[in-house]
């Protein structure tokens, strides 16, 4: 009887942990072709994150607020330069 009891206890945990265990790669899949599909947003999030811990996060914002302005005179400069510098 005790080795019936065993044998129907390790059943039991084999069931529970091969449940446990294909959750956890179902999800691991599932997490890993969201990260594929999501690529462009993720990516820069976690470069953002990896510099703000690599720099500090005032040096970050005042890198970001730099590129900002760069691009918002860089977008002006393309408006404006084509209307009035025709040639």
């Amino acid at each position: 009887m005790l080795i019936f009891c065993l044998c129907l206890l390790a059943m039991f945990l084999f069931w529970l942990f091969g449940h446990i265990i294909g959750t956890i790669l179902y999800l691991s899949i599932l997490f890993v072709g969201h990260l594929i599909s999501y690529w462009y947003f993720y990516l820069p999030l976690i470069i953002l994150i990896s510099l703000a811990i690599a720099f500090g996060i005032k040096s970050v914002l005042a890198m970001l607020v730099l590129i900002i302005l760069i691009l918002a005179l860089a977008l002006a400069l393309m408006i404006y330069w084509p209307r009035h510098h025709n040639s």
